[in-house]
């Protein structure tokens, strides 16, 4: 009886603990999914003022690899475009994408579809790079967000098994 006991109480500690764990490992891929957010823009950018390359090839090259949950999201935007707008994909593709970045982050990211594919390549280059902008200050806020609550709920987590444990002994 008392092995039970024991057994229990270890998994709701570990429980605890996993819980916490999760939950500041969001802090930290929200910062690293901005950031790839922003890599791709630039990729975007360049191959859109260079190369003049159609969108739906630009995303097929940014999702080959698929490694990633953004890159995904690209490969899904670039097998939607043959049948729908830019605009209608890009956004319908950014807010069903189940990744851990606040609805404001989307919302930024959102506005790019507006003008991409629509305007000429000035306009289109100079878009991305107000939204890249608008992704420093969102990485900015992430990784103070971050280094504010991330070890705050480690910590939680294990002090909540802690508490846990010890009113159930």
């Amino acid at each position: 009886m008392q092995i039970i006991k024991y057994i229990l109480l270890i998994t709701i500690f570990s429980l605890s603990a996993g819980i916490g764990l999760i939950i500041s490992k969001m802090y930290e891929n929200r910062v690293l999914e901005l950031k790839e957010f922003k890599n791709i823009l630039n990729i975007i950018k360049t191959k859109i003022k260079f190369t003049y390359e159609p969108l739906a090839e630009i995303f097929k090259q940014i999702s080959k690899d698929g490694k990633t949950e953004i890159e995904k999201i690209f490969g899904k935007m670039a097998s939607q475009l043959e049948y729908t707008q830019v605009r209608e994909v890009w956004e319908n593709c950014i807010q069903e994408a189940d990744i851990s970045i606040k609805q404001t982050d989307k919302n930024v990211i959102k506005k790019l579809g507006n003008l991409l594919g629509q305007t000429d390549v000035e306009g289109q280059v100079s878009e991305i790079e107000v939204t890249q902008k608008f992704l420093d200050m969102q990485i900015e806020e992430a990784e103070e967000e971050k280094k504010k609550n991330q070890k705050m709920y480690k910590t939680l987590g294990i002090v909540f098994g802690l508490v846990f444990v010890i009113i159930l002994i």
